[in-house]
């Protein structure tokens, strides 16, 4: 039987993004309360929201059909990312919040963390998202109880809530806690562990045109309470639908989905299940992504740490000239550079400044056979000839290259 509401606790806040440029009022509350609402979802979104935002979102509330029990709160919380990969920039985070010690009663619930503070909730069903990565914290932490609990965690989230590290670990240990039914770990590239007390399974990921990644877990979550919650799909299928609700988003960066669209990522999941799951992770290869670019001013050398970084953060082996040989004579640098060059997998390239050593090494991967994806968010087209025609994916977006390198090691495209 469904139910009549699913009520959703989480945030709401201001986000921004400045490449690609979005700036809208969503938080991980309203981003869920969005795409259930378009599911036909009858949902309530408690939240907390200060008052230079709560218009905005009463607005949101209203127009989207979603019933809305707000919070006071001292500010509003201002989310700032360079680009979608970036860690954000948190600002105003609020002195006080006055959830004046009143739980959310309900039969199901979709719980997130929330920076404020997260208000209590005693429910039958919950799927709990802790988010927050390295600072999350147990569902049960404010006093919060559930008769069945299922569990979203990305990876850095499950090591903060386990201090285990390999997914099948954190798995297990977060099914050993009181009524935990079914858990999910989003491991990026390499898809989602999806765990109960009978069965483990991986889903692969959905490699996609683009990649907004600000979000993605809120709409992951969302869709799988849709498909646990309120269809009482069992916990693989409904991943399964979530993660096809995800690549819908990152490609789209729209939280309301269309029925031909809802229906499109239903379609062919059970057979589809036998093909794009299995049993174990699929481990990153050893084999290293070479990272081309240059580093020669500060704008250059952020371009080159933030790709670095995001890669490292997946779980990925990398070699970056300026990290690991740094300044030299031509003789050293470039022997050593060309010896790691024939040592990669994929050459993910910097080319927004079109620097002739990067150039170089793109027409040296080529030669040699080895992939290239290149990142120009500012070059002309009549500049990229050489790289559209020879093969390369040229993308104009920081953070669909670093996937689309990912993807490529790792055979997915």
């Amino acid at each position: 039987m469904k139910p009549a509401i699913i009520e959703i606790v989480g945030g709401a806040y201001w986000e921004e993004c400045s490449f690609p440029p979005r700036s809208v009022y969503r938080g991980s509350g309203m981003r869920a309360a969005a795409i259930l609402a378009s599911f036909d979802v009858n949902v309530r979104l408690h939240s907390a929201l200060g008052p230079s935002l709560k218009p905005h979102f009463v607005e949101i509330a209203n127009n989207l059909n979603i019933q809305l029990d707000a919070r006071d709160k001292s500010t509003d919380v201002k989310f700032q990312y360079s680009h979608p990969l970036a860690s954000p920039h948190i600002s105003r985070i609020p002195s006080s919040c006055s959830f004046n010690g009143e739980a959310v009663i309900a039969d199901t619930a979709l719980v997130f963390g929330m920076i404020e503070g997260r208000i209590p909730v005693r429910a039958k069903r919950v799927v709990y998202d802790s988010q927050d990565g390295f600072r999350s914290k147990p569902f049960e932490h404010n006093g919060s109880t559930a008769e069945e609990l299922a569990l979203v965690v990305s990876y850095s989230e499950g090591v903060a809530l386990t201090d285990k590290q390999d997914p099948d670990d954190i798995a297990s240990n977060l099914l050993e806690r009181p009524n935990v039914s079914a858990v999910v770990i989003k491991c990026g590239p390499q898809g989602a562990l999806v765990a109960t007390r009978d069965n483990r399974n991986w889903i692969s990921s959905f490699p996609t045109k683009r990649v907004y990644k600000v979000g993605s877990g809120d709409v992951f979550s969302a869709a799988f309470a849709f498909a646990w919650l309120y269809q009482n799909k069992p916990p693989l299928l409904s991943a399964w639908f979530a993660s096809r609700v995800v690549a819908s988003y990152v490609e789209t960066s729209c939280d309301s989905l269309d029925e031909s669209t809802i229906n499109a990522c239903w379609e062919d999941a059970e057979d589809a299940l036998n093909t794009r799951t299995r049993n174990s992770a699929k481990l990153v290869p050893e084999t290293q992504i070479y990272l081309a670019g240059p580093f020669f001013s500060t704008a250059q050398r952020w371009g080159v740490d933030e790709a670095r970084s995001a890669l490292i953060d997946m779980g990925f082996k990398v070699f970056s000239p300026v990290h690991d040989v740094g300044m030299g004579s031509s003789d050293e640098v470039v022997r050593q550079d060309l010896y790691e060059l024939d040592r990669s997998g994929v050459v993910l390239a910097l080319l927004n400044d079109l620097d002739p050593g990067t150039i170089f090494e793109v027409g040296y991967a080529k030669a040699k056979g080895i992939p290239v994806i290149a990142i120009a968010e500012s070059a002309k087209e009549s500049d990229l000839t050489m790289l559209l025609g020879s093969g390369c994916f040229v993308v104009d977006d920081f953070s669909t290259g670093i996937y689309y390198a990912c993807w490529q090691l790792m055979g997915d495209v």
